[in-house]
């Protein structure tokens, strides 16, 4: 520690301290020890090491610096694979997602060649902070998320929690950017619609800026497209969160509504119902948003006869996509295997034993079972 501390502000806090005249830094993250995929030590001498370069070839470099940041942690970790290639799979959904929104922007501005970047794109494409327009509950949605998000993974940076910090942009982008708001809005950007476009232009602003410090080489490309783009993405300030757009209200609606399209998916894969039937259905209480049916290939049109199943709220009816003999089966079967697993889980958490001796995250997993059994069942009816 007496040479390490000496060399650190030599080279750094001595230096700037005497030339630009200012403390470069006053904190410094002491990261914990990156073994080898075998928990061994790396090391040249035993071959366990882990060339860099080489991932790099394989995974890219900015996938690498994610899953390292992932596997970040205050005790010793192994080399994580997996961590790598999320990273390499984030870049991949990013970089497919920012080509989807600034294609459709370009193609409503009639720019044929959407590979020109700013200063070479037509006149009327000017750079500048684009303002979002939302119209609709999924654009309120979505806003909120995003300035959520900034505000959590800010505060996780801050207190140098890395590993969480990435998987929350993970989440975020992956999940509710791309899996959803993209393919609820689809429809609207393929039309045209200019408001939803503005949204995710500035959105896709807010979340390559946030990105930015964990994913440079990708973002900064992304960037470079972008006609807000004023400068590099490098010296582009790091978003601040809007707690004026966060909505509560919409996040309930929206997250109901994407609860149920997802059970009316798992009922559909469960039955066997063709990919691409749609199927006649009648749902109990208020309609659901207009994306329910249609990413849930539903037609809450009450078309058909009668009802052969229920999921929640929603009775489908009898068709000639369904045989109504399987789907009892197939659903028999099922709540026989949930009642099962309801009640292995209500003996292993009745087990003081087990409740006493495990660790905490082993048995809130096995609660987390247990709650998520008893909804699928109940949704079944």
């Amino acid at each position: 520690m007496d040479n390490w501390q000496p060399d650190l502000r030599h080279r750094h806090a001595v230096a700037s301290a005497e030339f630009p005249g200012a403390i470069p830094f006053r904190d410094v993250y002491v990261h914990s020890v990156i073994q080898a995929r075998d928990g061994r030590r790396m090391s040249k001498s035993l071959g366990t090491g882990i060339d860099p370069l080489q991932e790099i070839d394989v995974h890219g470099a900015d996938a690498l610096r994610f899953g390292l940041l992932a596997m970040s942690s205050t005790q010793d970790v192994r080399y994580s694979d997996a961590k790598v290639e999320q990273g390499s799979d984030l870049a991949n959904k990013l970089f497919n997602a920012s080509r989807l929104i600034l294609l459709n922007y370009k193609l409503q501005q009639n720019q044929p060649d959407i590979n020109a970047r700013q200063g070479q794109v037509p006149a009327g494409v000017g750079s500048g902070t684009i303002q979002p327009r939302p119209i609709c509950v999924e654009d309120r949605w979505i806003l909120s998320r995003l300035e959520r998000t900034i505000a959590s993974v800010t505060e996780k940076l801050e207190s140098f929690d890395f590993s969480h910090a990435v998987q929350e942009c993970y989440a975020f982008v992956y999940g509710d950017l791309c899996d959803w708001y993209l393919e609820i809005v689809k429809p609207r950007l393929y039309e045209g619609e200019e408001d939803v476009s503005a949204t995710l232009l500035y959105a896709l602003e807010r979340v390559l800026a946030l990105l930015h410090p964990t994913m440079p080489f990708v973002t900064e490309e992304l960037w470079s497209f972008h006609p807000a783009r004023d400068g590099h993405l490098a010296v582009h300030a790091f978003p601040i969160a809007d707690a004026g757009l966060f909505d509560e209200d919409a996040e309930e609606e929206v997250a109901e509504a994407i609860a149920l399209t997802r059970s009316l998916r798992a009922w559909r894969d469960l039955v066997g119902v063709p990919a691409k039937a749609v199927l006649p259905a009648v749902i109990d209480g208020m309609a659901p948003s207009e994306f329910v049916g249609r990413l849930s290939r539903f037609a809450f049109d009450g078309v058909g006869s009668e009802p052969v199943a229920s999921v929640g709220p929603v009775r489908v009816l009898a068709s000639d996509e369904l045989d109504a003999a399987a789907v009892d089966a197939r659903l028999g079967k099922r709540r026989e295997e949930l009642r099962a697993e309801i009640e292995r889980a209500e003996r292993k958490l009745a087990n003081e034993g087990f409740t006493s001796k495990a660790p905490g995250a082993v048995v809130e997993e096995e609660r987390g079972k247990l709650e998520r059994y008893r909804t699928e069942l109940a949704e079944l009816g």
